[in-house]
């Protein structure tokens, strides 16, 4: 009697779970508050969005006031696409929050000030800001792939990294294997409106974990780790090094290879933080010991070293030009808000380190826009 009654009350719960379930997917299609840019297979770009922020709280010393972001009639920050768009020296950026620069004004974000640089020495130049917050490589493929290919720039440039960090093969991870009821599951899950959700969420957190979270942080209070244990540093990175960093370098050719079969030229960018070896010269802190979540500002360095060891040698293999701004960009809170994002002073200073090494380029390889 008793496991009868219990069968029946997990009966009755698992229903209960499945019309929730059902209630919140009809909810969601017929209103959902939140901007999901990111399905399985697809990315959902904010096409004419504008979005105004009062930052006093989240960010009291380190942003304006007031931000102003705004997306254009192809969901990417910047101006429209010219009409005479072959006669241009078209330019996208491609990379996460560190690209996208969602906090900063239209008009302060490093990909606008690079594109004010550029057109001092160059003609015609047209730049638009295509980050999107937490994307990784496997995202990048699918713009480059859904979105940028039809517009065909002349260039691409491509700050990754960060986001990549424990990724593994995202696409086997993605694909509809199996017979065919598996891929008609598949096909409903990616189809859910409570499901991408779940998909968006788990990537919040997981950013949170890595200190990811767009919030000014004071360093003189962020505490310091000063010493990781080094078995478990070890068995991390080694973690890292044999079920994410190959599928990293073999996206990393795969956008390269993208870019060459529609013409268009790629850049390989490394991915700068604050954390690391040295001590910040605007608070004097120990940027190796300052604590990152549950861990130190030099485990962290060692982490994102590796990714940004792989770009590099990428970039090498396929001959690609690489800038390499994590070693460029100095580690000084005064160019950063947080960890990884960028402050005005910030965004100024990396659009300055791309255009001196990005000009000499452009100019040997489109010497009709060289003013």
């Amino acid at each position: 009697m008793k496991s009868h009654n219990l069968v029946k009350n997990l009966g009755v719960l698992l229903a209960g779970c499945l019309v929730a379930l059902v209630v919140l997917e009809v909810l969601l299609r017929a209103y959902n508050p939140l901007e999901i840019r990111f399905r399985p297979d697809r990315i959902v770009l904010p096409v004419h969005k504008r979005y105004a922020f009062d930052n006093t709280e989240k960010f009291p010393t380190k942003l304006a006031k007031t931000t102003i972001h705004t997306k254009n009639s192809l969901g990417f920050r910047g101006a429209p696409p010219p009409r005479d768009f072959r006669d241009y020296l078209t330019i996208i950026t491609i990379g996460g929050s560190t690209t996208e620069c969602f906090y900063l004004s239209d008009g302060r974000t490093w990909p606008d000030l690079l594109g004010q640089n550029l057109s001092r020495e160059f003609h015609r130049v047209w730049i638009n800001n295509a980050g999107l917050d937490g994307a990784t490589t496997y995202r990048h493929l699918i713009l480059m792939e859904d979105y940028v290919v039809k517009l065909r720039p002349k260039m691409v440039l491509f700050l990754i990294g960060i986001n990549d960090v424990g990724a593994g093969d995202i696409a086997a991870a993605e694909q509809r294997r199996g017979h065919d009821l598996r891929r008609m599951w598949h096909a409903l899950l990616y189809r859910s409106e409570v499901y991408a959700l779940g998909q968006n969420l788990s990537r919040y957190l997981m950013a949170q974990s890595r200190g990811l979270h767009h919030t000014e942080i004071d360093l003189k209070k962020a505490g310091t780790l000063a010493n990781i244990p080094e078995s478990i540093t070890q068995k991390t990175l080694q973690n890292y090094q044999t079920n994410s960093l190959p599928f990293f370098a073999a996206r990393l050719s795969m956008l390269v290879q993208v870019c060459r079969d529609h013409g268009i030229e790629p850049v390989l960018i490394t991915q700068p933080a604050l954390y690391g070896p040295g001590v910040d010269p605007t608070t004097g802190v120990d940027l190796s010991a300052i604590k990152v979540g549950d861990k130190n500002g030099r485990f962290m360095f060692q982490v994102l070293d590796l990714y940004n060891g792989v770009t590099r040698r990428v970039a090498q293999k396929d001959g690609v030009l690489l800038i390499d701004l994590a070693r460029e960009l100095p580690r000084n809170s005064a160019y950063y808000y947080d960890y990884l994002h960028y402050a005005e002073p910030g965004a100024a200073e990396v659009a300055r380190i791309i255009d001196a090494q990005l000009s000499p380029f452009l100019a040997a390889r489109y010497p009709s826009f060289k003013k």
